[in-house]
Order: C-alpha cells, then structure tokens, then sequence
C-alpha cells in the first residue's frame, strides 16, 4: 500500500514538472514571437525574413528566454531567501511603511529628478497639451481654436473629449492663472510639472514602502529606489507636462492598492478607508486616461469574482467607476461643459490598419463586393496610399464617421473574412506600430519640444534661454543612457512593458499562485500598450512605473509563502489584521 502511495506521488510530480515545463514555454514563446518581429519590423514595418525563417528563430529564442527566467527566478528566491543577510545601509535606501519614510523618500526622488525638471523648464509638452490649452479659452480669445474631430466633420461644442476632459481643464487652468499672473503660461505649467513630479515621487516611495511592508527583500526595493531616481526615463518623464504623466502615477497608486488587497486575498475591501481610496483612484485613473475604465472596471470585476466574499464591495467599485464614465459624463458633465464626445476611431485603429494592410498585400484578388464594403467605411481608392506601417492615424482620420449601421456590418463581416484568408497579414500589421514596445530596439524617447512660437504655437510660452546649457547637457544624458550598453537595457520600453511582466507572472505561477490576480490589471494595461496607434515611449509610462514596482510585490509573495512555510502563519489571522489595520499612511 505505501508502495502505491509513493509511486502515485511520483507520477503527480512528474505531471506538475511537465506542467510547469509547458507554462514556461507558453510565457517564453509569445515573448519570442513577439521580439523577432518586432526587430525585423522596426525600421520599415515591413518583414525582412520569411515567417519560416522568423518563426524557426522565434521558437530557437524561446528556449533562451525560459532560460533567463528561470535563472532570474533563482536569483530572486535565493534574495527572498536571504533578504536579511544585507548591510543594515539597505534600511535607509528603502522606503519603510510610515509617512515620515515615504515623504523623506519621496523626497530624495524628487531632488534626483529636478535636473530634469529644471532642464527642460518650463516643461516639455506634445501638441496634444498645447491644443487642450488653446481649447479652454473663450472662443472669442485669439489662442482659442476649434475642438479637435474628425477631418471635414464640423463639432458645434467648445470642449472635445478626445483627450480627457478633467487633462484638459487641468492644464487649461494652469496656463490661463499663470498668464492673468504673470503674462505667460510658463509659471503655471512649471508649477504643475514640479507638483507632478512631487506627487509621483511620492507613488513611487509609497509603492516600495508597501511592497517592503508586505515582505520584499529591502535589497530588491532599495536597488528600485535608486534606478527610479538615477534612469532617465523615470525622471524625465515625471515632470512633462502630458497627460500620460498626469495618469501614470495615479495608476501607479491605484495598482498598489490593488496589489494590498490581493495581499489581504480582498478582505481590505470591508474597510471603509481602503474601500473609499480605492475608488477614488480607480474614478481618477478612468477620468485621466481613456483606456483607464477598460482597466480599472474590468479588474475590479474580476476580483468580484476571484474574492466572492467581498463580491459585492468590488462590484460596487466596478459599478461606480462605470457609471462616472459612462453615465454621469457623457449625460451631465458633457451638456453642462458643452463637450463632445471623443470618435470611435481610437479603438478601431488596429482593425482599421488590419485592413488597409490586406489591401495592400492583397489588392488585386479582393472583389467588387468587398470593395465596396471597405469603401463604405475607409475610403477604399486611396486606403493602400494613406496606409503607414508604422502609425495608424492617416488610416483611421479618415474613416466615414457618418457609415450606416448596414456599412458597419457588411465591413466587419469583409474584415472577419479577410483575415480568416490571410492571418499573418493581421499579425503583422498588428505587431509594425508597436514594434517598439517588444524589442530592444525601443528605447526611450526624449521629449524636448515645447509649442512656443518657434513651433509654431504662441508666444505665451518660452524656453529659458540661461537653460540652454543645462537642457543640451540633459540631453547628451539621455541619449548616452540609450547607448551606453547594459544600461540601455533600462531605457527599453519591453523590458517594462513585456520582459519584467512576463518573469513576474511565471514566478508568481510557479511560487505564489496567490498573487495571479494581480496580473489582472498587468494583462489589461499591456494590452492597452500594444493596442496603441504608434511607438511612443508615453503609452507604456504606465507600466514603466509599475513594472519594477510589481517586481517587488512577486518577490513579497515568494518571501511570504516561505515565512508561512516555516513558520504556520495563518493567512486568515493575517487577513483580519489587514483589514483591522485599514489604510497605511
């Protein structure tokens, strides 16, 4: 009988091997696919090998990249295991769980990141901020434009939500303060660049001093603290005045929440200051980014699910953030503000270049009846001409806005058939404009324009000429960071975006299965990065900010699934702790 016993044991252990072996290979391989077309991609959008060949190599990297996780795994739970074997100098440069900590640390981020701040003063800007400035003035100012729309559709509105409305009067406030102040907008967008810069430092501090709380390695949060001061990216990206900079750090925030309350497996959801935090962000995370509620709702649904004795909590949470958007805006804030709605063409980007991809590829065997259903939507005689590999916006600003519900339909139903016949034209016209975001040939990017008059905007905002030093000698930092080998490793937009994810998620799989939920809201916003319309260093700020953050929090789970192994923790005394202790700092 104990013979059969152990045998059984044998054979289940063996299965678990083959299981995990599989795992690895399903995170591993994607990432490989993903990194050979991506790089063979990158300069033309165009595939420069045969998918034979891209795929032979894709499945040759595979191999290569489970083997850097399972050796990044080992290094992780040899630091988990000997996290307190460290100089007790790790202390101070890890963020601890008390106010005093977080904003001394905060602090210290902060001072790191005002070379950028300074240098770049009075902060760099995309045209999008500029455009949301010049369209929160009265439209009898000469500054005022119409609303952004579609071109050759005219909008009678004074506000357009095609960037968030809540960016816009942020940055429309700022600017029209400063200049009833002081006659220019580079005070009041200074302003705002440092309170932003201030206010992420002090994310990041509370992000690390939560992970270090819940058990990670003060090695491994320390050695985040200083690359989030030191990389270039973090810093710089910080103080721009941009709406993905706004967003970001609330994200940040509210992904640790959602990482304390995976912790407590949701019962922090029963205190009333946890449960009224976490919706206050996660309303502020939907408001200041449009792809924010496909996140933030989804998540907490999920988690509804996932923790079903707090289901009704989260739903809540769900529910609210979904009404905020989806009823309270467009019914009563939108009216009330004279703002229309943003276009539908942002989500159908990707579709919309799926086709004009097959078009070009296959425009000679596509019949008159597709044609015409193509042409119904997106103008198909000069579809082949508009299409760009590499960015979606002369394809998708040119859509038919005012297409009947029968143009949609018969158009969906060509687009399903077309990629049913060519797949691999799908993929890679997927994959051309967020090459990017997948291979290592995506580095950072510098933002150094501002829409003063030299470009083209308005003389109520300059570049400090006594700066110029400063703002050339930043610049030759940055690049020098996205050369210099190794350390450009950490100015690659898919370390943050794809590689750190994926180590993450086989580890927590592997080590601590009670964190998976966390990958939730991970899944969601990098599919939001690769649904984007461009590389852009600004779509994956998100996850560059919580990337390392969330690296902190697998290595908690490993550290504390090996305490509660040793030492008989009980996970619902620590649960009911959680929720007695409510919300730190």
């Amino acid at each position: 009988m104990r013979g059969m016993q152990v045998a059984r044991k044998d054979v289940m252990g063996v299965v678990l091997a083959v299981a995990h072996v599989l795992l690895l290979l399903a995170i591993s391989w994607p990432v490989a696919v993903l990194l050979v077309y991506g790089t063979s991609m990158f300069d033309t959008g165009w595939v420069r090998a045969q998918p034979a060949e891209l795929f032979t190599n894709a499945g040759a990297l595979t191999f290569a990249i489970a083997a850097i996780i399972l050796l990044c795994e080992w290094a992780l739970r040899r630091l988990c295991r000997h996290r307190d074997r460290f100089p007790r100098l790790l202390d101070i440069l890890a963020p601890q769980l008390s106010v005093k900590s977080v904003i001394a640390h905060a602090l210290v981020l902060f001072a790191l990141w005002s070379f950028w701040l300074v240098a770049f003063c009075p902060g760099s800007m995309l045209y999008d901020t500029y455009y949301q400035i010049c369209q929160s003035y009265p439209e009898d100012s000469s500054v005022y434009f119409g609303v952004w729309n579609v071109p050759g559709v005219e909008l009678d509105a004074h506000f357009s939500d095609h960037h968030p409305i809540l960016d816009t009067l942020i940055y429309g406030f700022a600017a029209q303060t400063s200049e009833a102040q002081t006659g220019s907008w580079n005070t009041g967008l200074f302003t705002l660049a440092t309170v932003q810069s201030l206010v992420t430092a002090i994310c990041f501090s509370y992000a690390l001093a939560t992970a270090r709380d819940m058990g990670a390695p003060r090695t491994l949060c320390a050695v985040v603290f200083i690359l989030v001061g030191l990389v270039p990216v973090f810093g710089h990206y910080a103080s721009l005045n941009m709406k993905d900079s706004i967003f970001s750090p609330i994200y940040l925030l509210w992904f640790t929440l959602i990482a304390r309350l995976v912790n407590s497996k949701g019962a922090l959801a029963r205190s009333p200051g946890f449960f009224i935090v976490l919706l206050v962000f996660g309303v502020l995370c939907a408001l200041t980014k449009k792809t924010g509620v496909y996140v933030v709702v989804p998540t907490l649904a999920a988690l509804a699910l996932i923790y079903w004795r707090a289901w009704w909590r989260l739903g809540m949470q769900a529910l609210a953030v979904g009404g905020v958007m989806w009823v309270v805006l467009p019914q009563a804030v939108f009216p009330a503000l004279d703002v229309a709605p943003g276009g539908k063409q942002e989500m159908l980007g990707p579709i919309f270049q799926q086709t004009a991809r097959y078009v070009v590829e296959h425009g000679d065997e596509i019949d008159e009846d597709q044609r015409e259903a193509i042409d119904d939507v997106l103008r198909y005689d000069t579809l082949a001409e508009r299409y760009e590999p590499a960015w979606a916006d002369p394809v998708k600003y040119k859509y038919v806005y005012n297409a009947t519900q029968k143009a949609w339909d018969a158009y969906f139903a060509v687009w399903a058939q077309q990629g049913m016949d060519d797949p691999q034209v799908y993929f890679e016209a997927l994959v051309a404009p967020i090459a990017g975001f997948v291979s290592p040939k995506g580095a950072a990017q510098l933002k150094d324009a501002l829409w003063d008059k030299q470009r083209g905007g308005t003389e109520l905002l300059t570049r400090p000429a006594n700066l110029r030093g400063m703002r050339q000698a930043a610049t030759e930092v940055f690049e020098a960071a996205t050369e210099t080998p190794v350390i450009n490793v950490l100015m690659m937009s898919a370390l943050y975006a794809i590689w750190i994810p994926a180590l993450c998620l086989w580890v927590c799989v592997r080590r601590s299965p009670r964190w998976i939920p966390l990958f939730i809201p991970v899944a969601l916003t990098v599919g939001a990065v690769l649904m984007s319309p461009m590389y852009d260093t600004r779509y994956a700020l998100p996850m560059i900010y919580t990337a390392p953050v969330l690296l902190c929090f697998c290595a908690a789970g490993v550290a504390s699934k090996a305490k509660v192994g040793h030492e008989g923790v009980d996970d619902e005394a620590v649960d009911d702790s959680v929720v007695s202790a409510g919300v730190p700092c």
